[in-house]
């Protein structure tokens, strides 16, 4: 594994050892260009097995000497299995590089799970590259929802286009799209795909919205005590994150003229690395707010006293990039610290 990214050989080795540990787990998304996965990597994992799962991520962030191993716990905090989410974070800071990988427990639709892990795990499918993914059909037909989503959405249309191709590709090979939503709630599914297909995509978003609330009503007359349990702690999850957005971290900082032009390019290339989702230096609290909840990085500028960094001639941009990390890292509690982050 010494001649691939390291991030891709701790995706390797990861699965490897969830496969020797009997770990229940299938990869919900992104694996097409496997040990390549972007950003993060997407999985179900049993609930009883998360211990094992946890203690392989941290084995992993050892073995490939990555700088720290943190977990955030704040969609972990759900009262709804169905809701929650394990997220374990590699961080290396020197280069910088970053993993992620979530355990999920169902796909939800307008707060109430579509797929447990029962029936994500039922039809699970062995790839001969070395891990598991869910059902096939599964992962096509919450791929339509996933279409939807992202329809009207600025910078979306290669995305669309490509989860297009493939969902339809799969279900005119398949030939049982219209048996299998009739199971699962969406007898009608076919003639939103027909939209699809057609490239007609406002009337298609609207019909999957149509067919996804009718779905709901049907769920919540069916089981009325618990899709209201579910339903409210989805509002209390959603209300939480988002007036705490405890995954975005504001920065303060002291810099002026050239040196901000400076750290606008240090933040700029630890976007492009996927060490964070987004930053901005603005003043704007529409354009911050929306920062904070993906878990971006928000810049305030304050003087020296006030500062966590200080950027100025004094310092390179190696250590402005090392203080930067630094702070983004400790974000949240490490579960394992390597070598390189020792001395931070």
């Amino acid at each position: 594994m010494e001649n691939i990214p390291r991030d891709q050989a701790t995706a390797q080795r990861f699965f490897a050892r969830m496969n020797d540990q009997q770990v229940d787990y299938a990869v919900l998304r992104n694996y097409e260009q496997f040990p390549s996965f972007g950003h993060d990597i997407d999985l179900v994992v049993r609930w009883s097995h998360l211990p094992q799962w946890k203690a392989i991520a941290s084995a992993c962030a050892a073995e490939f000497n990555w700088s720290a191993l943190t977990e955030c716990d704040h969609w972990a905090k759900s009262r709804s299995r169905e809701h929650t989410i394990q997220i374990l974070r590699f961080y290396s800071m020197e280069p910088v590089e970053y993993l992620q990988i979530d355990a999920f427990h169902a796909t939800v639709v307008n707060g109430l799970p579509l797929f447990n892990e029962e029936m994500l795990f039922g039809g699970r499918v062995w790839d001969d590259r070395g891990f598991y993914r869910i059902d096939e059909r599964a992962e096509n037909f919450f791929r339509l929802f996933q279409i939807a989503r992202l329809i009207g959405v600025a910078g979306t249309g290669e995305r669309i286009a490509r989860y297009t191709e493939r969902a339809i590709g799969f279900w005119n090979a398949a030939g049982d799209l219209e048996d299998y939503g009739a199971r699962i709630g969406f007898p009608r599914i076919l003639s939103a795909v027909e939209r699809l297909k057609c490239g007609e995509l406002r009337c298609y978003k609207q019909e999957i919205d149509r067919q996804k609330r009718a779905w709901w009503t049907a769920q919540v007359r069916a089981h009325p005590l618990r899709s209201a349990a579910t339903i409210f702690n989805r509002i209390v999850d959603y209300l939480r994150l988002y007036w705490l957005r405890p995954c975005g971290f504001a920065a303060r900082v002291c810099a002026s003229g050239e040196h901000r032009v400076r750290l606008d390019a240090i933040m700029s290339r630890l976007v492009g690395a996927n060490f964070i989702p987004a930053y901005t230096a603005g003043a704007g609290m529409k354009m911050r707010h929306r920062v904070l909840e993906r878990g971006g990085v928000v810049v305030e500028w304050v003087s020296a006293e006030r500062s966590d960094l200080i950027v100025d001639a004094k310092v390179t941009e190696d250590e402005v990039t090392a203080k930067l990390v630094s702070l983004i890292v400790g974000r949240h509690s490490r579960v394992l610290e390597g070598p390189s982050s020792a001395n931070e």
